[in-house]
């Protein structure tokens, strides 16, 4: 990687801090890399606008669903809970079986698929596809496979790929101040 692609990329994570301020410094060292995981998916929903339908009032939380082994300890999930996003508070649930009824996935409103998923990926983003619900994993190649946002670990960093297509095809917007920030890819033939 060329010195200038690598410093276009510090720079961008440095303009994804000031966008995202992490109570602070936002360091691997002081926070854990699960905890800048579960604080940027938070910010993800801070920066999202789903349908009117999916924020009406009888729904009292925003859900933030973790699907599969929770890879966030405790002081992550600490972190977001009951934060606020769009007038309400975040709640975390977790579903370590893998397995969320219709009724479920219905009330999430951001659903981050653990790694232990990896075989069961393309059946599950089949399924939450019928839905307004930002999709956010680790897993590689997973924004090309149809999921909407990727974390990946960069020496000491955290970036972020972003499906466009998948996120406007579940009728959601994200900020144009976090598309720039990200590497933006499309669903691939071999990622479907």
């Amino acid at each position: 990687m060329s010195r200038l692609l690598k410093i276009l990329r510090f720079l961008s994570l440095s303009v994804l801090l000031v966008v995202f301020p992490l109570t602070g410094i936002a360091q691997e060292k002081i926070f854990g890399e699960d905890t800048l995981k579960a604080l940027y998916s938070y910010k993800f929903a801070l920066f999202t606008d789903w349908p009117e339908i999916k924020l009406n009032d009888s729904h009292t939380t925003i859900e933030f669903c973790i699907i599969g082994r929770n890879p966030f300890g405790q002081t992550a999930l600490e972190a977001i809970e009951g934060k606020p996003v769009k007038d309400k508070r975040l709640h975390v649930e977790v579903y370590s079986n893998g397995v969320l009824s219709e009724e479920s996935l219905q009330n999430c409103h951001v659903v981050f698929i653990s790694t232990s998923e990896t075989q069961r990926l393309p059946a599950l983003l089949n399924s939450l596809q019928p839905f307004p619900i930002l999709t956010v994993s680790d897993i590689p190649g997973f924004s090309n496979r149809g999921g909407m946002v990727t974390f990946i670990k960069s020496g000491d960093h955290i970036q972020f790929e972003i499906n466009p297509d998948a996120i406007k095809q579940a009728e959601l917007s994200i900020s144009s101040k976090i598309i720039e920030l990200a590497k933006l890819v499309k669903t691939t033939k071999e990622g479907t």
